[in-house]
């Protein structure tokens, strides 16, 4: 049966603990009542033991039953533990100042870059940064080939790079046709594309005509690489032509011309050469094979020379 109760004050009858109701019993305070606890309800007894808070306000265990709060930090403070790691406090934190990501994480292991910089590998995890170089400079490979450098550019019309092969066995070509002269062909990669080759030979010759001639050819781009004579019925379009008095002796058979790459494909060049009236033309001996130490029947050598140019001011037209 529901009793009512009324007083202004309810005290432990010994001791200091006041027990209202027992376990099985439900204890209700209605909506709209008042109950007020003076000094905070524990932890032990899910409270928190304080009586007031101020906006912001964060709390944190000081020990198994006990709680305290922290205070609101000011702006753009950031919540980290103190330095003896036993509680959060509020600190100021340079945000400017991030970690640098290794290369192995997938980054640079770099803070800070300057506009124009390279990035370039010293070791299977490890970049460096090259600053960028000077109006006109070129990046090359240094010297022990370990890592890129500026250089000051090729001057106009220096030589960028050259290639030689020089033939001392003897050889003989026959016929009008133009015949490739296999061993002296040369390989050669131009580095740069608007650069100019030049192409010259110096070959030793003899010919039971008296007569030769011939011209420099891109196997690889299947065209004669050297200006020929222009056509004239029947008669054979070549670079150059050679005469001699005697055709027994050995004569010196020089040419060279300019040659304007149009890429930095590897190609080959070779030379052809024929002799008129469908005879020979013999090369680095002479066409008589007397077993003599005069001058006139003396074995030499010939050469197939190759230079890279850079853009200069030569003109080709």
């Amino acid at each position: 049966m529901a009793s009512e109760i009324k007083s202004d004050k309810l005290s432990p009858s010994t001791g200091t603990a006041l027990q209202i109701g027992d376990a099985s019993d439900t204890i209700t305070i209605p909506t709209g009542a008042t109950f007020t606890v003076t000094d905070g309800i524990g932890v032990s007894g899910g409270g928190t033991g304080l009586t007031s808070f101020t906006a912001g306000d964060i709390l944190y265990a000081t020990g198994s039953t006990t709680l305290a709060k922290l205070g609101k930090g000011t702006a753009e403070q950031v919540l980290a533990m103190n330095s003896g790691a036993t509680a959060p406090d509020w600190g100021s934190v340079d945000l400017t100042v991030l970690p640098t990501i290794t290369v192995a994480k997938g980054g640079t292991n770099l803070s800070s870059f300057t506009a124009g910089d390279i990035l370039y590998a010293t070791g299977s995890t490890t970049l460096a940064k090259l600053a960028k170089g000077t109006t006109l400079q070129h990046l090359r490979m240094n010297v022990g080939a370990t890592a890129p450098e500026w250089t000051a550019a090729p001057g106009s019309g220096a030589i960028l790079k050259g290639a030689c092969k020089t033939v001392t066995a003897a050889e003989s070509f026959t016929g009008v046709v133009p015949a490739v002269m296999s061993s002296y062909d040369l390989a050669f990669q131009a580095t740069e594309s608007d650069s100019k080759l030049w192409l010259s030979m110096s070959l030793n010759i003899s010919h039971t005509s008296r007569s030769c001639s011939g011209y420099f050819y891109n196997s690889t781009a299947g065209a004669i690489a050297s200006p020929i004579g222009d056509a004239d019925g029947s008669r054979l379009r070549n670079s150059w032509r050679s005469f001699c008095t005697d055709g027994a002796f050995v004569g010196s058979w020089t040419y060279g011309c300019w040659y304007e790459p149009g890429n930095t494909t590897n190609n080959t060049y070779q030379i052809f050469g024929n002799a008129s009236e469908a005879t020979t033309m013999f090369v680095n001996r002479s066409n008589d094979t007397a077993d003599s130490a005069n001058m006139y029947y003396t074995r030499t050598a010939s050469t197939f020379t190759i230079l890279e140019y850079a853009a200069s001011v030569i003109t080709l037209s």
